[in-house]
């Protein structure tokens, strides 16, 4: 296929050029610079941090869209607008894209890099030795380089905004109980993390929801934390130019719906595996196919997301439900999707298994000193979908194929089975031994899957598995930002 036959029809004429790895790319006015970049046939954005695997645009791995973008390390192409002469590089390779010696790591067996291998007991902490065994696997693990010396940093003013109601989520849930909060007297604050209100129920084909304009409205900007119990909220914008947000309010209404978790099936990490949340505002915003052939699955929904994504032009050869999903095939790309039989493809479309946005309620009911535990009751309020039941987590048998539960860090089936067999079942220390979950995801969703794991092979119900700590910031929040916040947010005396 041809690299421009993911743009839609309805694509942009404006064509904007910039730099990725130092070779001129097309793109469209409107689009990601991650959604150009796919429209222009790249698909491997990022490499996996042990074993070198590629890693790109899925909407649920964040370190398959970060890369250096003028120099700054770690920014999100997904977030990031194409704009004329931007220069993007991959970070993790060396010496270069084009010639990267770091991908003969794959040969590496993975029993000799599991969890634990960095702390070997042949090189005690504290020496010169030590130091350099550091600096040699922070170099092979492809860290970013410190961003380029730009001269003095900005600090942008961050805003204190309290009232009556704080709502979390612009969609149909959230600006309906922002309205009825209005309509009855009360203050209201509603924080979208969208560009728009119910950016993607549109993108789904629903009416647009309507906001009353008493309603004080915050888009683009991400609520990473809650502290003080929860009477205290911090979000952050996602142009980093712009300063955080401290929220404060009487009552606090999380209207952020659910998000679709990558089941624990072999193959999901690969590029062109995307959820649908991404693929929908991809498609419907940015006029951008996520593959040529795409197979969609889900928990029953599976025949609507393909009839949406076919009226905005995508290609679905399949819609199948999530539960029959067997593996998905390829080695650096999706190759086809495994049912009772092969069908082949180059992207795979998952709806669901829909889990709820654990990390806010976690942290304002936590308690603890060396590991948190929800041993109290939330001051937030989940209305809509936020309010349903996590649905089960698919995990495959066993097989000679792995699946990787943390892409990021390696993290595979097997070395969690490994300390199954050892008898070791705490999550908690699971974590802290495979490194699961400790990369820029903050968990989410890979303590999910580890989780749904554990239960499948132990045998343990899963509300006997409680979650590992969810601590904030659960999202990019700039140096710049957090200092700005020293003006608006009272210390604890």
């Amino acid at each position: 296929m041809s690299r421009t036959q993911l743009r839609l029809a309805q694509a942009g004429s404006e064509t904007v050029e910039f730099f990725w790895n130092g070779r001129p790319v097309q793109g469209r006015r409107g689009e990601s610079v991650a959604a150009a970049l796919l429209a222009n046939g790249i698909r491997t954005l990022a490499w996996s941090r042990k074993s070198h695997r590629p890693l790109g645009y899925s909407g649920s791995y964040v370190t398959g869209v970060l890369a250096r973008v003028n120099g700054v390390p770690n920014v999100r192409l997904d977030l990031l607008p194409v704009s004329a002469g931007v220069r993007l590089e991959m970070q993790n390779c060396w010496p270069g894209p084009a010639f990267d010696v770091l991908r003969l790591s794959r040969l590496i067996p993975a029993s000799w890099i599991q969890g634990g291998f960095e702390h070997s007991n042949l090189v005690p902490s504290g020496t010169a030795l030590f130091q350099r065994w550091e600096a040699l696997l922070a170099f092979l693990a492809g860290v970013a380089k410190p961003a380029e010396p730009a001269g003095e940093v900005a600090v942008p003013t961050a805003r204190y905004l309290s009232a009556d109601l704080l709502v979390i989520g612009g969609g149909p849930a959230g600006c309906a109980a922002a309205n009825d909060a209005a309509a009855a007297g009360r203050s209201v604050v509603l924080v979208t993390r969208g560009s728009s209100l119910g950016r993607y129920a549109h993108a789904a084909g629903q009416p647009r929801p309507t906001l009353d304009e008493r309603v004080q409205l915050v888009t683009g900007a991400e609520v990473f934390g809650a502290y003080r119990e929860g009477e205290l909220l911090l979000a952050a914008p996602h142009d980093p130019a712009q300063g955080a947000l401290a929220l404060e309010a009487d009552e606090v209404i999380l209207a952020s719906g659910r998000r679709a978790c990558p089941p624990v099936v072999p193959g999901m990490w690969l590029p062109g595996v995307m959820e649908v949340r991404s693929a929908l505002i991809m498609a419907h915003e940015q006029a951008v196919a996520p593959g040529a052939r795409v197979v969609v699955v889900g928990n029953g929904d599976q025949e609507a997301v393909a009839r949406r994504l076919r009226e905005l032009g995508v290609n679905v050869v399949a819609a199948r439900p999530l539960a029959d999903l067997r593996r998905v095939v390829g080695r650096s790309q999706v190759r086809a999707a495994l049912f009772a039989e092969s069908v082949a493809c180059d992207a795979v479309v998952h709806a669901g298994p829909w889990l709820s946005e654990a990390s806010l309620t976690f942290q304002s009911r936590a308690e603890g000193l060396l590991q948190l535990r929800e041993q109290r009751q939330s001051r937030l309020r989940a209305v809509g979908s936020a309010a349903e039941a996590d649905q089960a987590l698919p995990v495959a048998p066993r097989s000679g194929h792995k699946a990787l539960l943390c892409p990021c860090f390696d993290v595979s089936c097997h070395e969690v089975e490994a300390l199954l067999a050892q008898g070791i079942t705490d999550l908690e220390v699971i974590k802290r031994l495979t490194s699961c979950g400790m990369g820029p995801c903050q968990g989410q969703p890979c303590w999910d899957s580890l989780r749904a794991l554990v239960s499948a092979r132990s045998g343990i119900a899963l509300a006997a598995l409680p979650r590992p700590t969810l601590r904030p910031p659960r999202r990019a929040l700039s140096v710049a930002q957090a200092a700005g916040l020293a003006d608006v947010v009272e210390p604890l005396q």
